[in-house]
């Protein structure tokens, strides 16, 4: 359950019933007073029906029978009215320890000690001056035995409780200084469980005081609230809010305003006296505030800050929690980094009841700030090209204007104004900033006429020495730097061609100039490759020679016939060839005697095997053979000769 304040006793006695010569009382406990919807209180209440012999008042202007005190036995009314406007005892120090201790009492079924009393006010004039320092305050101690005194609770100057009397002697209360303790209130202290015993006295002494007329303070109304042997239950309770519970203590569940009141019987069923109205509120689910419906941002990068102001109708503390998860009341709202945009954020209200409020906030972000239009003139051979920026929907204010910053390609800085003249071709940037965002653009400034180096190369790879002429096509130029990579270096001042000898590959650089200061380049590379016999027949072939220069030498191609020719199957010259080298073809033609052809065949082998055309062993006798061979240089030679088939 949610604690809204301390924990409160409202403590009603009833009045004495003198044909019983009984006092009634009851104390009634609600854990809290101040709750929300739903809440379970916890009522108690605690009610004696008390002998008249253990309530004591000072009405007659004398001490109790059995009781004693030091410090004055002045029993009027010498500072004022109590809360029952009769004599009241008053102590003062008058050089000694002031203090008044009760007779012995049967107090061991326990209960409580109530009392009225008052501090005087420090600075007044005797008899109404009151304590300052922190030991002059009040301890109420009991005793067992008579003799030996133990602290219950100490009453300080400054208006509040400690276990004991620190004994020191700080100043706790200024003149004049109004405490809880100044005026007269009532009190109600349990009775310690080591205090409970059958001949227990109880005293309320001052240990302390700075001066013999100093320190004034007074008691009134005194009950000793302990029923003594045997403890039983001496009372039974009735509640207004039902009738039939006759229970000391219950929960109540709040739901709204309720008012108890606790009525006490004796187990007879006579009607004592009745406890004063115990009020138990119920906040309202009622908070109300006030949250801004819409925030603006004219910037990106600007995050608004919005609050939930004059919450009322609650009790803190709060939560928030908003969507951006933040848990703070001021909260700030991103935005999404678009310059123009419709955000809606969210946030939860709870109050100490945990009554709950959902509302929102819709961020507009409209960036006004913009870089509407750059204006640019070209730039020649001389820089005399300008940028200027035309801005608008500027936001300043006395202390911010809108300040501008230019930039080159290269990080070099212009002017801080919104032209920038005088420059040549070439990229410019700008950033603008006013009072609450920045806006940035470039431009590119153009050259009008530039000039352009270009130059061709009748070849650019060949064999070394290689002789290159260079033809030069720049245009919007005058004069000219070739560079040719072999160590020459040539200015001329028209387009006339250029012949150059390499041994080396070479980069060739042509630099055309419209001024001195404006100029191009172009760069062309010569290569110098491996020259020689690529033909891998030649006898002077060169394997790492990629062009071939015409120099390869290859072999004649030879023959050389066979004249045994025995094709009996034994293995041995079976077969009629021509022995051929150095060459890629060789044709071979065989005829007899009377100019019939027995065998043709091609190729860089061609072989016969003794058998005509018909596949019929040929006879013997003489046979001519015809032959061309071509060589690997493709040269042509004929020949011929005669063969003598044996079987």
């Amino acid at each position: 359950m949610k604690k809204l304040s301390l924990v409160i006793l409202l403590v009603v006695f009833g009045k004495i019933s003198h044909a019983q010569n009984v006092y009634c009382s009851v104390t009634v406990f609600p854990d809290d007073t101040t709750v929300c919807i739903g809440d379970t209180v916890y009522i108690q209440s605690v009610s004696n029906l008390v002998n008249g012999g253990q309530s004591f008042s000072f009405n007659n202007g004398q001490m109790p029978t059995g009781w004693t005190a030091t410090g004055g036995t002045n029993f009027s009314t010498p500072c004022g009215q109590n809360l029952t406007g009769t004599p009241y005892y008053w102590a003062q120090t008058a050089g000694v320890t002031p203090q008044i201790v009760t007779a012995a009492y049967d107090v061991s079924c326990g209960g409580y000690i109530l009392f009225d009393m008052r501090f005087s006010i420090q600075g007044q004039p005797s008899p109404c001056e009151g304590p300052d320092e922190a030991d002059e305050g009040i301890s109420l101690q009991y005793s067992t035995n008579g003799t030996t005194w133990n602290n219950i609770i100490y009453y300080s100057p400054g208006g509040y409780t400690l276990p004991q009397n620190p004994m020191t002697s700080t100043v706790v209360t200024p003149a004049g200084g109004i405490t809880p303790y100044t005026s007269w209130n009532s009190f109600t202290v349990p009775i310690p469980v080591a205090a409970q015993s059958t001949t227990t006295k109880f005293r309320w002494v001052q240990l302390a005081s700075s001066g013999s007329t100093n320190d004034n303070w007074g008691l009134d109304n005194i009950v000793i609230n302990s029923t003594g042997v045997p403890c039983g239950a001496t009372t039974d309770v009735m509640w207004n809010q039902n009738p039939l519970l006759n229970q000391d203590n219950f929960y109540f569940v709040a739901q709204q305003d309720t008012q108890f009141v606790c009525y006490v019987y004796d187990t007879t069923g006579v009607y004592h006296c009745q406890s004063a109205a115990v009020n138990i509120h119920v906040h309202p689910d009622a908070m109300t505030y006030n949250l801004v419906d819409t925030a603006f941002s004219q910037c990106p990068t600007f995050a608004p800050t919005v609050s939930v102001t004059n919450i009322g109708g609650s009790i803190a503390p709060y939560t928030y929690n908003w969507s951006t998860n933040s848990t703070t009341n001021t909260t700030t709202l991103p935005t999404s980094g678009l310059e123009h945009d419709t955000l809606t954020y969210y946030v939860t209200i709870n109050d100490w009841c945990n009554y709950e409020r959902i509302d929102s906030v819709v961020l507009i972000v409209n960036k006004t700030l913009n870089i509407d239009t750059i204006y640019s003139g070209p730039a020649t051979c001389e820089p005399i090209g300008y940028a200027s920026a035309n801005v608008v929907g500027q936001n300043v204010t006395p202390l911010h204007g809108v300040y501008y910053t230019w930039t080159n390609a290269s990080n070099t800085a212009g002017p801080t104004a919104s032209v920038w003249s005088d420059i040549p071709s070439g990229w410019y940037y700008i950033s603008v900033e006013d009072a609450v965002c920045t806006d940035e653009d470039s431009v590119f400034i153009d050259m009008l006429n530039p000039p352009t180096a270009d130059f061709t190369a009748s070849v650019t790879t060949g064999c070394s020495p290689l002789t290159v002429n260079f033809t030069n096509n720049s245009q919007n130029t005058s004069t000219y730097e070739w560079d040719f990579g072999n160590g020459t270096v040539l200015n001329v001042n028209d387009t006339t061609a250029q012949n150059q000898t390499f041994d080396q590959s070479s980069q060739v650089q042509l630099v055309a100039f419209a001024s001195p200061l404006c100029s191009d380049t172009m760069i062309l590379n010569i290569n110098i490759a491996a020259c020689g016999c690529t033909n891998p027949e030649a006898t002077n072939y060169n394997p790492n020679a990629v062009i071939d220069d015409g120099s390869c030498i290859l072999p004649f191609p030879t023959i050389e016939p066979a004249n045994v020719f025995t094709p009996n199957g034994d293995g041995s010259n079976d077969l009629f060839f021509l022995t051929a080298t150095n060459h890629k073809n060789l044709e071979l033609f065989i005829t007899n005697r009377w100019g019939h052809l027995m065998f043709e065949g091609s190729g860089l082998n061609p072989t016969w095997n003794g058998n005509n055309q018909s596949g019929k062993p040929a006879n013997e006798g003489v046979y001519f053979y015809k032959y061309i061979i071509t060589g690997v240089d493709d040269t042509k030679l004929e020949g011929e000769g005669f063969l003598q088939l044996t079987r």
